[in-house]
């Protein structure tokens, strides 16, 4: 099993609508995919209260079957669609995590 956690600081000021529009439009995109790829076997969208400068503001906790489903994640055209019509237009910054679990 492999997990899969990223995190994002969105813009302040974007064209999408306000910080929290956005945020739950991300939310809703990502967990959107719940059950459209194969090997995903679970998929939460968190949305951050905490305004401190180092946190962020929305983070995403996902679970594949292995490493290949998660490669078959990333490269999968429903994926890209999200990453590249939404999410990458209105964050800022991103950090990402991938581990194995026995």
């Amino acid at each position: 099993m492999v997990k899969h956690i990223v995190m994002w600081k969105v813009k302040e000021h974007e064209v999408h609508g306000t910080k929290q529009e956005v945020m739950i439009k991300m939310k809703n995109a990502l967990e959107g995919l719940k059950g459209q790829i194969k090997g995903l076997q679970e998929i939460e969208v968190g949305i951050n209260f905490n305004t401190g400068d180092a946190a962020y503001d929305v983070v995403l906790y996902s679970v594949f079957d292995n490493k290949e489903a998660l490669e078959y994640y990333q490269a999968h055209p429903k994926h890209l669609e999200v990453a590249n019509e939404l999410v990458r237009q209105v964050t800022i910054s991103r950090v990402v995590t991938d581990y194995c679990v026995e």
